[in-house]
């Protein structure tokens, strides 16, 4: 099918249930935050969240080697409706951790972890099957912008929910209810969607040689930057904690500037970022996250620069997942690469930094404290800007 014949934008009555939903599994999602609340009255060791969260980590990267698969087989938007259920599975497992014991959770862990990498590799994909280039940012910003609101809300819409239900467990039965109506506005989505022309479902499957054909040509680079971007924003998220107590600041603060920040961002810019210059939206994006890494490094005690740095780098951080997704899968359709693949490639490069990478900043915290992992944060950054510069100065893409 020739890309001339897609839509400039996704139809209102598919699009709108398609965001909903994805807020909906977003705050599923975002409900792992909450599992130490359950594991203490179930009297637990609520250290045990880190073990169940780690088997989630696992079953999401064998998530996303397999959902393109299986998506060629039954469709895209059948097996986002597959994980909704899957992940509504997830929920009432920790909702019976108190009856049924530790082992339930561990399988809850497992189902939203394979749910969550299912929806999270496929959605994207379904957005670009149906829309020209030129739509595709949009489209994207605003999945993002949908999944970053879903994961804001989460905790404290769990603990708003233990206020007036009075169980912690109680959180996860809500959530799994929340998780079956994401799964019927799929079903919505997917019968309006049946209007308009798409790609065809053909080299959606993660291949050997197709995601060496992704990495082996110039795609590679938005893959590299959101790896590197990845890196940057699980290090800075994982350990603000300690950052905000070595400057005795409220970590809190930081959360909730950058989730009402990046939130806004997404979806008051959606419309008009597919027109700005990409090489420079992307240089622009880098260069915003470095002025607030540096600003939280020299601040000492200021709440005012811990705002102003986190305004910062909700703005440069918030754009880039959407803005280089939609880079490679342009890329890739410009040299007649797998779409479908690309995307997958630049999902799995962002998993890796984003998994991968809090590990050794924890070594580095351990050896050194958070202000020498706040200069390789720094570091990442000026590469990410060197690449960028790279990319666009050789003319990879005519975007």
């Amino acid at each position: 099918m020739p890309i001339g014949s897609l839509a400039d934008r996704m139809p209102v009555g598919a699009f709108v249930p398609f965001l909903i939903g994805a807020m909906i599994l977003a705050i599923a999602y975002g409900s792992s935050f909450l599992l130490v609340d359950v594991l203490r009255a179930a009297g637990r060791n609520a250290a045990e969240a880190g073990n169940i969260i780690s088997i989630g980590t696992i079953a999401t990267l064998a998530g996303c080697v397999g959902a393109g698969r299986f998506a060629e087989r039954i469709g895209i938007l059948p097996l986002i409706i597959c994980s909704a259920v899957m992940m509504a599975c997830a929920m009432a497992c920790f909702a019976g951790l108190g009856v049924l014991g530790i082992g339930i959770a561990y399988t809850g862990g497992l189902l939203l972890g394979l749910g969550w990498s299912v929806f999270y590799i496929l959605a994207p994909i379904q957005l670009i099957h149906c829309l020209k280039p030129a739509g595709r940012i949009e489209a994207l910003t605003l999945l993002s912008g949908s999944q970053m609101l879903g994961i804001g809300l989460s905790a404290p819409l769990g603990h708003l929910l233990v206020r007036g239900l009075g169980s912690p467990a109680m959180i996860y039965v809500c959530y799994g209810l929340f998780c079956l109506i994401a799964a019927g506005l799929m079903v919505w989505a997917r019968r309006a969607l049946k209007t308009i022309d798409q790609l065809p479902m053909v080299a959606v499957a993660l291949t050997i040689p197709l995601a060496s054909g992704i990495v082996g040509a110039r795609t590679v680079f938005p893959v590299i930057m959101i790896g590197l971007s990845a890196c940057v924003f699980s290090g800075l998220s994982t350990f603000q904690t300690l950052y905000a107590e070595s400057r005795d600041l409220s970590s809190g603060t930081f959360f909730l500037t950058f989730t009402v920040t990046t939130v806004a961002l997404r979806f008051s810019i959606a419309s008009h970022i597919g027109k700005l210059p990409l090489g420079k939206l992307v240089f622009t994006m880098f260069a915003l996250t470095l002025s607030a890494l540096v600003l939280l490094a020299v601040n000492e005690k200021s709440m005012t620069l811990y705002i102003m740095a986190t305004l910062l780098f909700a703005i440069g951080y918030g754009l880039t997942y959407s803005t280089l997704n939609a880079m490679i899968v342009n890329l890739a359709d410009e040299r007649g690469l797998s779409i479908p693949v690309a995307s997958q490639v630049f999902t799995i490069g962002y998993f890796i930094g984003a998994f991968g990478f809090p590990y050794i900043a924890g070594g580095i915290i351990r050896s050194y404290g958070i202000d020498m992992t706040l200069l390789l944060l720094m570091a990442i950054v000026v590469v990410n800007m060197i690449v960028t510069m790279t990319v666009f100065r050789r003319g990879v893409t005519a975007l």
